[in-house]
């Protein structure tokens, strides 16, 4: 009897433990942005797109698509938070480097002089949501949603993966900067 009882003293201890561990997993995943409802108040409002500065040493508004990408046309201007921007040195990328989370790319595409789409970068590099360490979606400017976070940047990883992309923490902007 005595055996016994340890035993179940043992399996009580560890499931509890086991259980105690998925929920501070799921206590901590929920800190993370986990809906688009959750980042486009986040890049329009709490911290607002005007407060970021435009992407250091590119046109503020530049035209055509970098080599291997189709998307993001006619007009693009690309904006980055104080997060992003204190990841650079005299506005350049240095070798080897990431961005810390928290760090925001914001591109804004116009069509015919009008704001049309919101691309939005969102660094979180260890929420489920992202792919290569990023939160990826797109909204219309009323915030729409036209690529929710949770495809995991399904359709943005394939280009920021080209070119220099991989070097620059998957921000092509970089291969614009004259």
């Amino acid at each position: 009897m005595h055996t016994f009882g340890f035993i179940v003293l043992l399996c009580l201890l560890f499931f509890s433990c086991t259980d105690r561990g998925k929920e501070e997993q799921i206590a901590q995943q929920n800190a993370f942005l986990s809906t688009d409802a959750e980042l486009f108040p986040l890049v329009t409002a709490t911290s607002p797109l005007t407060t970021y500065a435009l992407f250091p040493h590119a046109d503020s508004v530049t035209s055509g698509a970098l080599k291997g990408s189709t998307a993001h046309q006619p007009l693009v201007r690309v904006r980055m938070n104080a997060v992003a921007l204190s990841a650079l040195q005299h506005g350049r990328f240095p070798a080897g480097g990431s961005f810390a989370d928290g760090s925001i790319i914001f591109k804004e595409i116009i069509v015919g002089g009008a704001r049309h789409v919101y691309a939005v970068m969102y660094k979180d590099a260890h929420n489920l949501l992202a792919g290569n360490g990023w939160l990826w979606a797109e909204y219309e400017p009323n915030g729409n949603v036209m690529f929710p976070i949770r495809t995991r940047g399904v359709n943005c990883t394939g280009c920021h993966a080209r070119e220099q992309g991989p070097q620059h923490d998957f921000v092509r902007t970089f291969e614009r900067q004259r």
